[in-house]
């Protein structure tokens, strides 16, 4: 159940943090996740084979340029708790600005492949892509609950 655990705790950090340097141990539970994330995405968006072949190389470099935006963006935060009491105001008033220029570049990243989406899929199958996002973190929380919820069980 550890192990389970540990996979479900890796498959949520790459998942929000994007991706990031992995042991071997567990590239192949990254790639579980992403096999499941695919199929999550397609049964959700219906997506057709055609659909699916020209949809997943435009997804997939979104999430990569947004995974190196968020990773950024934390980065920054981490930095600016860490240093919180040795930043001068200047400091802090650049790392607040490069903070919402990072909050921008997400959002502006949005944009331009909203458009890359409709180019590929039907306006009503792109609306899907950002509802099943959410969807799918809420999926991916659900499980690590109940995995929690059913080690907690077999304790007792």
């Amino acid at each position: 159940m550890k192990d389970l655990k540990n996979w479900l705790f890796y498959c949520l950090i790459l998942f929000f943090l994007g991706p990031r340097t992995v042991s071997s141990q567990n590239y192949e539970k990254i790639q579980e996740l992403q096999v499941q994330k695919i199929g999550f995405f397609t049964k959700k968006l219906q997506l057709t084979t055609k659909e699916a072949q020209e949809f997943w190389p435009v997804y997939n470099d979104y999430q990569a340029r947004k995974n190196k935006i968020i990773q950024n963006r934390r980065s920054t935060t981490r930095y600016y708790i860490q240093n919180l009491n040795n930043l001068s105001e200047k400091e802090i008033e650049e790392m607040t600005g490069k903070f919402i220029r990072l909050i921008k570049e997400e959002s502006d990243l949005l944009l331009t492949y909203h458009e890359k989406f409709k180019e590929v899929l039907p306006i009503k199958k792109v609306m899907q892509i950002y509802i099943a996002e959410e969807q799918y973190k809420i999926f991916l929380l659900r499980q690590l609950r109940n995995r929690r919820i059913s080690q907690n069980q077999q304790k007792f």
